[in-house]
Formats: structure tokens, sequence, C-alpha cells
């Protein structure tokens, strides 16, 4: 190991133990920027993936079994335009606090403006800028992300009583990746696939 990793390494431990509430299981690769990490809460089991930046400023909640893909942008805080006393902006830094709801999904490169809730067990699409809230259950996508389809809310209530979370199975029964074309997956096999997972 070269020392610029081990200095990085030390560096990003130091961060993570600033943080205001930390769950069992962060995974956080260590490249992902946390700027005021003592008003960020997360919860257990949350993936955050390569060269993310998170914004604590305004307060970040992310709650339990959220997985944060590649270069995602969490804001929480703006610089106050409208009615400013200087252009472009001035100095006033309006604080507006995001909460990412259990069990969300976030694509790469996904931007979450500040002020936004994800709603539990949603999914937003890879290259979204969200500058609005969205309900549970709801898949968006775009620039401005916008719903464009609805979870089975059903189905996600009975993985969340079988306590089928990706992240906690994987980690506790060293779960492996199958890959399978999407034509080959019909409904038959999306059960037997599933029972295969039961805990």
């Amino acid at each position: 190991m070269f020392i610029s990793d081990w200095i990085e390494r030390k560096r990003f431990r130091k961060l993570v133990a600033r943080l205001k509430n930390k769950g069992i299981e962060l995974d956080c690769d260590i490249s992902t920027q946390i700027a005021f990490p003592e008003r960020v809460e997360i919860g257990d089991y949350v993936y955050i993936g390569p060269n993310g930046n998170l914004d604590g400023r305004g307060r970040l909640v992310i709650e339990d079994h959220v997985i944060i893909s590649s270069d995602v942008v969490i804001l929480t805080s703006m610089h106050n335009f409208r009615e400013a006393k200087m252009i472009p902006h001035d100095n006033i830094e309006i604080l507006k606090p995001v909460k990412i709801g259990r069990c969300v999904w976030i694509g790469l490169r996904a931007i979450i403006m500040p002020g936004v809730e994800i709603g539990e067990g949603s999914v937003i699409g890879a290259g979204s800028v969200v500058t609005k809230s969205f309900e549970p259950g709801s898949i968006i996508a775009g620039n401005p992300a916008k719903l464009i389809n609805k979870r089975n809310m059903l189905h996600y209530n009975d993985c969340v009583k079988n306590r089928q979370f990706y992240l906690r199975i994987k980690k506790t029964m060293h779960l492996e990746k199958i890959e399978i074309l999407e034509k080959d997956l019909s409904q038959n096999n999306q059960g037997n696939l599933r029972n295969n997972f039961k805990s």
C-alpha cells in the first residue's frame, strides 16, 4: 500500500467517525466526499459508490438499505439568487434538508437537489436531476426527474415483511450475483429466484 493510500484511508475513517449517526454495515467508497458530516445521518446496510458528493450542510438523512451508485451528488444548500443584492448570487446560503427513504436505489450520476424527500422504496434512474419530492414506490427519471412508473408496493411490502433486503442478505449470506438476459426473465423465473434467497 502506498503512503498516499494510507493517508486517504485515514482521512476517510476520520470523516466517517464525524457522521452524526452511522448505522451498521455502512459500505462507503473512500473517494466519496462528505461535507459537514456532523449533519449527516446514515442508516443500516447502506452502500455509497465511488466519487459521490454528499452535502450535509442543510441536514441529510439516508435511511436503512439505501443503494447510492457512483458519481451521485446530494445537495442540501444553495446560493441565494432571487432578489439577491449581488449578481449572480449573494452571500446568503439557503439550507434545505434532504431525506432519502428506506430501500431507495439512486442510479449512476443522479443529482438530488436541496429540499427533496424521496419516498421509501423509490428508484431514481441514472443521470436524473431530482428537483422535487416523490412518494414511496416512485420510479423516476429525467432532467428534471418525472414519475415514469410505480413500484408494486404489495410485492415491496412482502419483501420488507420477510426481510429480503439485498445488502443485508449479501453481507450475511455471501450472496453472489446472477446474470440473466432480460428476455429470459419471466414471472416464473423471478419467483424461483426469490425463493432461493429466503433467509
